[in-house]
């Protein structure tokens, strides 16, 4: 049984009132760490929810794409992916990056295709 009593209706409401909300720039990625797998958030939208005083109490909303990868593969792609140089000209076609910022997104995205052209062109 917990020893916190429940919170009033009217206690919700102040409580609410008194949030804030900021949403967070410059915010590159954010990484998901499961024991297994990562799920990363590649450009995402971030807002930060307090209760100004209740330091315990930030929320934070992630909106974006999430891509999996085995845990720990964050340099290169992860081990049995393959990128291939039909990949690479597909994804510097469609976003006008270099052979090299091709490659290595592709490699980031563990060969996703639609990731790599999805983080460039948000870059």
């Amino acid at each position: 049984m917990s020893s916190r009593r429940p919170i009033s209706p009217r206690e919700a409401k102040r409580m609410q009132a008194r949030m804030k909300q900021i949403e967070l720039d410059g915010v590159e990625e954010v990484i998901i760490r499961f024991a297994d797998k990562e799920t990363v958030v590649y450009n995402p939208t971030v807002v930060k929810t307090f209760v100004p005083g209740m330091m315990e109490s930030d929320t934070f909303q992630i909106v974006g794409a999430g891509t999996d990868r085995p845990r720990g593969s964050e340099d290169g792609a992860a081990p049995g992916v393959t990128v291939t140089d039909s990949d690479v000209e597909l994804v510097m076609a469609q976003t006008g990056a270099s052979e090299e910022d091709a490659r290595k997104t592709l490699e980031e995205e563990n060969g996703d295709l639609a990731g790599a052209i999805v983080k460039l062109k948000t870059k």
